[in-house]
C-alpha cells in the first residue's frame, strides 16, 4: 500500500437537509485524490441528512465567516446552498478572489453561474468556476464528473500523477 501525505483540505458548503447521497459522491472523489471535506455552513453543530427513511446527522467544522481559502484546496457548493444564497455567493467570491476553483453540484449551479453574469443552468447541472472560467456539465453523473475534473486540474497543478481510475 502506497502512503500519501496528510489529505488536503476542501470547504464544503452545506445547509440544513444535507444529501447524502451527494455528500457519499464529493467524500470518494476527494478520497480518490486525497483531498477530505471540511464541512463548513452558517449554521451551528449538526445539520440533518437524509437517506430514504434514515436520518443521518453531520457535524459542521468551520463558521462561513471563519473560511480562509488559503487553508483550502477548493470549495464545494453541496446542494441546498440556495437556502443560504447570500452567505454562499460571498464564500464563493472570496474563492474566486483567492485563484481557488468553486464547485457547485447539482441544485447549487446557479449560485456560481450568478456571479459571472450568466443565466441559471438546468437542475441537473453541475458547475465548476476555474481561474474565472465557468465549465458545466449537464447529466446524471455530473456531480461525480465534475468532482474529478477539477480533482485532476488541481493534481496537474501541483505535478502529482493522476489518481488510479477505479
Amino acid at each position: 500500500m502506497r502512503h500519501r501525505h496528510r489529505p488536503s483540505r476542501v470547504a464544503t458548503f452545506v445547509a440544513e437537509a444535507v444529501n447524502v447521497r451527494q455528500m457519499q459522491t464529493t467524500t470518494e472523489a476527494l478520497q480518490r485524490s486525497n483531498r477530505r471535506a471540511v464541512l463548513v455552513s452558517d449554521q451551528h453543530a449538526l445539520l440533518r441528512g437524509y437517506n430514504g427513511q434514515a436520518e443521518l446527522n453531520f457535524a459542521v467544522a468551520e463558521q462561513t465567516e471563519n473560511v480562509d481559502p488559503a487553508g483550502h484546496d477548493a470549495l464545494i457548493l453541496m446542494e441546498g446552498a440556495a437556502k443560504l444564497a447570500d452567505s454562499a455567493s460571498g464564500l464563493a467570491r472570496r474563492f474566486m478572489e483567492a485563484g481557488k476553483p468553486v464547485i457547485a453540484l447539482t441544485g447549487s449551479a446557479g449560485i456560481i453561474s450568478a456571479l459571472v453574469g450568466n443565466d441559471a443552468p438546468a437542475e441537473q447541472t453541475a458547475s465548476a468556476l476555474v481561474n474565472g472560467q465557468l465549465y458545466q456539465i449537464t447529466d446524471e453523473d455530473a456531480d461525480w464528473k465534475i468532482l474529478n475534473a477539477i480533482g485532476e486540474r488541481l493534481d496537474a497543478e501541483r505535478g502529482l500523477p493522476a489518481a488510479a481510475n477505479a
